[in-house]
């Protein structure tokens, strides 16, 4: 078929499409019946038409969602983080260099047309970054501070608030090995939580070395180990004790694999936890738990932390300090980080690391679990003229857009009433209703969408200083 005729008939099946706009059967759903009930069923068919674990984000969510982000973004900023960001696929073989197997489990796969490889999108934005230091950075003089905020995407099992597609916001500090870096990161996430509104939060320290340190006294078999990894992981205080009474160790590491669970609060947990412990891998992590949280301390941070020895999570992926975050009244937690020392030499170029990230979409659940959703706002100015010319509308919203101010204009014909129902819908501050018998006299009318309060006001003083009229006068009245 020639080209001309290829491109003829694909605008006549274009048209043919956009002509249904739903009017007939598709082939899917609702062959033979009724016009009207064959058009709702489609209508419901085409909303369901979404993968499972996927959203759409419609304006006031999306406002949301990005205004949290940049909320994240500016304590990062001023910590010193900049920007980077990574691309939404790349090569399986590379990105698995820097992650572990249940994460690559995980992936989303599919084969590269050009090359035959097979590509993967990002599971997790840290083996990126890593990657990148490892190559494009490499030269450049440390530490990395390095911030992202991006979407991921996990083929895992749903759990509370977490798609297979969600947003993280976070930051990497590469070429530090110093307890101040596993501070830094710390107090920053505890910054970021209270940047995004949120004060009932707890953020959970462990450290690997420690746990490890045990089992490597223990001298037993890794099915062994993984069996008390796991009891202790769950806080089976049951399990572990039976676990515990198969083994032939000393009376002092009986006593010290039980305690494990219960080591957990404040600076006596650091006292307990030295006085148990008698290998020198446990002792060092000890010593670096102790130092970390006396800097949180002098940060004024102290009180937001709970130290916790026996944490196992990320056992196999953390080298260091590990922490996560959790509020009041949300079962999940919300941010993950800690030390990863191991991951840049798997991309050629060791490097001490550490960093962490926040769970965007849950952080959003929390905040609502709390009534504190951020608030949304749309354009300062909704402008409705009912002149013919429309000049003066046009001039006005040039001039305010000239001030950096957001102007939407009704276009539509239509009655007042039902263009500040629009303006309430778009959550436009104020409505400027044009009209020529206020043009007259040198006018236009302010209006509250939201109130309905209605004043008037000279164009020209609105033109030199619109930024004004959005201040709320006393009394609430519009100012």
């Amino acid at each position: 078929m020639h080209g001309a005729e290829l491109r003829r008939r694909r605008r006549l099946d274009l048209t043919a499409a956009t002509a249904l706009d739903f009017t007939g059967p598709l082939p899917y759903t609702s062959e033979g019946l009724p016009g009207s009930r064959a058009r709702a069923m489609d209508r419901r068919n085409l909303q369901s038409q979404l993968p499972t674990g996927v959203k759409i984000y419609l304006p006031d969510e999306a406002a949301r969602l990005r205004g949290l982000q940049e909320r994240l973004l500016g304590v990062f900023r001023l910590w010193g983080y900049r920007e980077v960001m990574t691309p939404t696929f790349e090569f399986f073989d590379v990105l698995a260099l820097g992650t572990d197997e249940a994460l690559q489990e995980g992936m989303f796969k599919f084969v590269d047309p050009d090359t035959g490889r097979m590509l993967a999108l990002r599971a997790d934005v840290t083996p990126q970054i890593a990657r990148i230091a490892a190559t494009r950075l490499r030269d450049r003089p440390k530490p990395y501070r390095l911030a992202y905020r991006t979407n991921v995407f996990r083929q895992e099992a749903p759990r509370l608030g977490r798609m297979r597609e969600f947003y993280q916001a976070g930051v990497e500090l590469l070429g530090l090995d110093k307890p101040e870096a596993d501070a830094e990161m710390i107090a920053m996430a505890i910054e970021a939580f209270r940047a995004a509104g949120l004060e009932r939060f707890q953020i959970d320290v462990g450290h690997v070395e420690f746990v490890r340190g045990v089992f490597d006294s223990l001298g037993v078999e890794r099915d062994v180990a993984r069996a008390l990894r796991g009891a202790l992981g769950r806080k089976d205080v049951a399990e572990l004790t039976r676990l515990v009474g198969d083994l032939s160790v000393p009376s002092a590491t009986v006593d010290l694999l039980l305690a494990l669970p219960g080591l957990q609060g404040g600076t006596d947990v650091i006292r307990r936890a030295a006085a148990l412990v008698q290998n020198p891998r446990s002792e060092r992590a000890v010593a670096g738990l102790a130092e970390v949280h006396r800097l949180l301390t002098a940060y004024g941070l102290g009180g937001a932390i709970l130290l916790d020895l026996g944490e196992v999570r990320g056992f196999d992926y953390y080298s260091g300090v590990n922490f996560e975050g959790y509020v009041d009244g949300f079962g999940a937690e919300l941010v993950g980080g800690g030390r990863y020392d191991q991951m840049l030499g798997r991309f050629g170029a060791p490097c001490p690391a550490t960093g962490f990230a926040f769970d965007v979409n849950r952080l959003l659940l929390a905040l609502a679990a709390q009534s504190l959703e951020p608030r949304v706002s749309g354009p300062e100015f909704f402008v409705i003229d009912f002149t013919e010319d429309k000049g003066t509308a046009l001039a006005l919203c040039r001039r305010l857009r000239e001030l950096g101010l957001a102007v939407a204009r009704d276009i539509m014909s239509r009655p007042l009433a039902e263009s500040l129902a629009y303006a309430r819908d778009i959550r436009a501050a104020r409505a400027v209703v044009i009209d020529d018998a206020g043009l007259a006299r040198g006018e236009v009318r302010l209006v509250d969408p939201a109130g309905g309060q209605e004043v008037a006001c000279p164009l020209a003083a609105l033109m030199a200083a619109p930024g004004r009229v959005l201040e709320p006068a006393p009394g609430g009245a519009l100012a």
